[in-house]
């Protein structure tokens, strides 16, 4: 299975315009370290991950296979929250006159 958090480790990272340097040092590993983890060259341990979590102000979640997906949708819009209760017309608002 192909990880998504190298690409979001460095996504993330250049988001808010940290260097390797920057990150590895808070993290306490070596810029060559980081590096390799961000290009899927070194598969990394989960303490590093949190190191690196950690060193860019984030947080790491260990979420049950079967709710990955609601996770995902509910990152993905933004925090909004859609459940099968809500409709999916619009409500005219026309004068009715």
């Amino acid at each position: 299975m192909q990880s998504f958090i190298p690409s979001a480790i460095r996504r993330y990272r250049n988001q808010r315009r940290l260097t390797l340097d920057n990150v590895s040092g808070i993290a306490g590993m070596s810029v060559q370290h980081l590096s390799e983890i961000e290009s899927s060259k070194r598969d990394p341990r989960l303490s590093s991950i949190e190191r690196i979590a950690d060193a860019m102000e984030l947080a790491v979640m260990l979420v049950p296979e079967h709710m990955a997906p609601d996770i995902r949708r509910y990152i993905a819009s933004q925090g909004r929250v859609f459940t099968s209760t809500q409709s999916t017309k619009e409500i005219s608002h026309d004068d009715p006159a």
